[in-house]
């Protein structure tokens, strides 16, 4: 199976070679470059999957450019040197350490010198569209801006969860290669974004009622999720085959079966690895297999998971 995971190394000490890299990598931009041609250096190292990436660069020069819209949600972090961005009425000044999300909608203006960065992406599509689950209704209710993190600990947890998809999904060929698992990871790291960092989203209280849902509606919801909990699926998948909303069908598996929708397609695919596990043979499948599989990349959890539904390890229905 080819390695769904790009990685990418790129070195050089030609400043136009590293700006064309940019331009491809990034977002089309106009650069100014100040200082030595002669001793300048570029280092970039990219790992990415499906809608999301992890990735750095280094770029020893001075640097004023002006870029485009880049319709994808990046939060950088500055690990040495300094780096201005101007996006509208909006400016910060950020030095190592410093955090910030950039705005996806808006041309930015960009100054830096002697600049190694941090930068983690999310496709756009994605963010608005856990936006929109979370908000419970069928678009994005959020618009996100240029910002800093709400709070130090709501950066920390930030760190975390790319910490997390880094080495625990991107780092893992078995977690990598699983559908479900990058689904999970880009949801994931959009809902981490969503709540570290300010955006204009309406209230749930403004919402209109999520009304009365049909006994029909909510078993056609569990029929689509019990037949596609193998594929990559989103609240607004299940509603769309429901024939309802996001927000009334949360409401009817909270009133009928106290549970919600995310977490009765992780119990249907928690049932398809028990099933996988029982009818595998030993000594071709690994547990780590199995549960990459059904979209939990940390054997450890999804062992902890399964114990507490039934009541022996994993790996002793695959010995049994």
């Amino acid at each position: 199976m080819d390695d769904p995971v790009r990685r990418i190394r790129m070195r050089t000490s030609d400043p136009q070679e590293a700006e064309d890299f940019l331009r491809r990598t990034y977002a089309d931009h106009t650069p100014q470059l100040f200082g030595d041609r002669e001793r300048f250096r570029f280092d970039a190292a990219l790992t990415q999957a499906g809608s999301i990436g992890v990735e750095r660069f280094a770029h020893s020069m001075r640097v004023r450019a002006e870029a485009e819209p880049h319709h994808c949600v990046y939060v950088v972090q500055v690990l040495g040197g300094t780096l201005e961005v101007t996006a509208g009425r909006n400016e910060l000044r950020s030095g190592p350490g410093d955090l910030h999300l950039c705005d996806p909608y808006a041309p930015t203006l960009v100054r830096w010198e002697n600049l190694r960065l941090g930068v983690v992406r999310i496709g756009l599509r994605e963010v608005e569209q856990v936006a929109a689950d979370l908000a419970g209704t069928e678009s994005a209710t959020a618009r996100l801006s240029f910002a800093r993190p709400l709070s130090p600990e709501r950066a920390r947890y930030w760190q975390a969860v790319v910490r997390h998809v880094s080495h625990d999904v991107l780092g893992n060929p078995q977690a990598a290669a699983s559908p479900l698992i990058l689904d999970e990871a880009a949801r994931l790291l959009a809902t981490a974004a969503l709540a570290t960092f300010p955006h204009d989203s309406a209230e749930r209280s403004r919402l209109p009622s999520p009304g009365w849902l049909a006994p029909a509606a909510l078993r056609r919801a569990m029929a689509y999720i019990d037949a596609n909990a193998a594929r990559p699926l989103s609240l607004h998948d299940i509603a769309q085959a429901a024939r309802t909303s996001p927000r009334a069908l949360q409401h009817a598996f909270a009133r009928y079966c106290e549970t919600t929708p995310t977490a009765y397609l992780r119990r249907v695919r928690l049932e398809g690895a028990h099933r996988d596990l029982q009818a595998a043979d030993p000594s071709d499948v690994t547990v780590a297999a199995v549960a990459a599989r059904w979209g939990f990349a940390k054997a450890g959890r999804f062992a902890g998971q399964y114990r507490e539904r039934y009541g022996v390890s994993p790996s002793h229905t695959l010995r049994a």
